[in-house]
């Protein structure tokens, strides 16, 4: 008698704190559950596998957005919420139901059903951006239609020869034979970055299970390679690389254009020489900055305390070093097309002041770049001004591109005329030379920037992506390359007067020293450089 007194007065005690808690869960505010039930959904018995756990449809969003969150790297957010389940009385089925909730404060909670708006409201805070959040939105929305558009009562289950239709809490995997890897593409939880990338595949393995005799997943989806970082930075260490090769090749040039004195007052090589010295400007700064905060943080863990995510005023005046020296080229590019077509089709004009076109130079170089970062500091831009958010890149590309119409237009009537002095005079040899040298003149007009200015790719996969990128880079770095061996290597007077230095050389060795060296016979050859014709007789480089 004693012992049923007991347990009777234990019973009454629990039931008494359950009807306490369920009230007091039931009391919390910015919740209503009536609200975001649909209309007409009483009746649904449909159920849908997550992550090995059958869930009825009617309680799909709130696990599966609880795992999208959970799940979600934590570098994305401002604060990550804890979370809890808790038991609410659901009217509409006459039952008590156990839900995920995030803990807001003491007196609120939020739900993971993003159908919810004041739940999601609260979520949104706990995110560091409005992208990342939209990620975390998609990843619920791709888990409504996992169930709602691929599951079906019979596929959630496995048998002898397949794994069933699954959502892992980040992706749908579907009916998969056993003893084989499914890939699917990576979900956007899976990459570092929010934005756009090009696509990876996720791998999960069907197993066959021999206690119970059916496919069953592998629980650990293999997210792995769906790291986009190595991706990129074997992008970018190819361009360094390349860059680095550029400056080997192009420096020498410099060198021997400072070096020569008859080669320090020709306006030609004057021209030549600078473009040459503002690529080995633009590839050094494009090293420095690729290095410094590109690459540092794609090697970055933890997605913060790198250069780019500290945003200093350091990181934005490389930037914008960057920029001008980009620009420079492009200037020099446009300055030394219109000299070549001035001693070309023009022979007796005028010939430029260098003054005016240095001074021409300088302000091509700075005043988009001043602009340009003039808008950035207006937009609060971050990420060091590497990442075009506003669309203020176009400040700087549309005069790139005004640069590169002009110089087409120079070249085409370069052309012209080279093809009309062919039909003239004949197809003599040096006309055929000085037109091969023209054609061979696009690198120095910039018109390579064409081919490669429309990211064109045949598929959004990775290695499509690769293709562009590695051949974007090659013609970037080539360009250095064409205009040092065009202009100087291959050119006949350079040839000449490297010979004369080192004639005067081996006679100081001897007369000094006793040592004579083996001086190279000159031999008279064509290349495709010597007959470009110009206005003092001497070739053009």
């Amino acid at each position: 008698m004693y012992r049923k007194s007991v347990v009777h007065v234990l019973l009454a005690f629990v039931v008494f704190l359950a009807t306490v808690g369920l009230h007091l869960n039931t009391a919390l505010p910015n919740i209503d559950y009536q609200d975001y039930i649909p209309a007409g959904e009483d009746n649904v018995t449909k159920l849908c596998l997550v992550r090995e756990s059958v869930v009825s449809q009617v309680l799909w969003n709130h696990r599966t957005g609880f795992y999208c969150y959970n799940y979600t790297n934590s570098a994305r957010f401002i604060q990550k919420l804890n979370y809890k389940s808790m038991w609410f009385y659901w009217e509409t089925y006459n039952a008590n139901i156990s839900l995920p909730v995030a803990i807001i404060s003491d007196t609120t909670v939020a739900l993971f059903d993003y159908r919810d708006a004041d739940s999601l409201k609260l979520l949104r805070k706990s995110f560091m951006s409005d992208e990342v959040f939209d990620n975390y939105v998609k990843c619920c929305r791709d888990a409504e239609d996992c169930c709602n558009n691929y599951m079906t009562d019979t596929n959630i289950y496995g048998d002898e020869k397949h794994c069933p239709v699954i959502w892992d809490a980040w992706s749908c995997f579907p009916k998969t034979p056993v003893d084989t890897t499914a890939e699917m593409p990576c979900s956007s939880q899976a990459y570092q970055s929010p934005d756009k990338v090009c696509t990876l595949k996720s791998k999960k393995d069907c197993l066959y299970n021999e206690q119970l005799r059916i496919g069953t997943w592998n629980q650990q989806t293999n997210y792995s390679t769906c790291a986009i970082a190595p991706v990129y930075l074997r992008r970018h260490n190819f361009h360094v690389i390349f860059l680095f090769v550029c400056i080997a090749c192009s420096f020498p040039a410099i060198i021997i254009f400072l070096a020569i004195p008859s080669f320090r007052e020709l306006t030609r090589v004057i021209l030549h020489r600078n473009l040459l010295i503002a690529i080995v400007l633009r590839n050094i700064m494009t090293i420095i900055f690729k290095k410094l905060v590109i690459i540092d943080a794609l090697l970055s863990s933890d997605l913060t305390n790198h250069v780019m995510e500290l945003n200093s005023v350091g990181c934005r005046i490389l930037s914008f070093l960057v920029s001008s020296s980009t620009n420079s080229t492009y200037a020099c590019m446009l300055i030394d097309g219109y000299y070549l077509h001035k001693v070309i089709v023009r022979t007796f004009a005028k010939e430029p002041s260098i003054w005016i076109l240095y001074i021409v130079v300088a302000a091509l170089t700075f005043i988009p770049s001043i602009i340009w970062a003039g808008i950035m500091v207006n937009f609060e831009a971050t990420d060091c001004w590497a990442v075009d958010r506003n669309g203020a890149q176009w400040s700087v590309d549309s005069f790139r591109i005004v640069i590169l119409l002009i110089n087409t237009f120079l070249l085409l009537d370069i052309i012209k005329v080279m093809i009309s002095k062919m039909k003239q005079g004949g197809t003599t040899r040096q006309t055929k030379a000085a037109f091969r040298a023209t054609i061979f003149l696009i690198p120095l007009f910039g018109l390579h920037v064409f081919i490669t200015a429309k990211k064109i790719v045949v598929n959004d996969t990775c290695t499509a992506e690769d293709v562009y990128d590695y051949f974007r880079y090659t013609m970037e770095a080539l360009q250095g390359i064409f205009v040092a061996i065009l202009f100087c290597y291959a050119n006949s007077e350079v040839q000449n007067e490297l010979r004369n230095v080192f004639r005067k050389i081996n006679i100081q060795l001897s007369q000094r020293f006793g040592i004579r060296l083996r001086v190279p016979q000159a031999r008279r050859r064509t290349t495709t450089a010597t007959y470009v014709q110009t206005s003092d007789s001497k070739g053009d480089f």
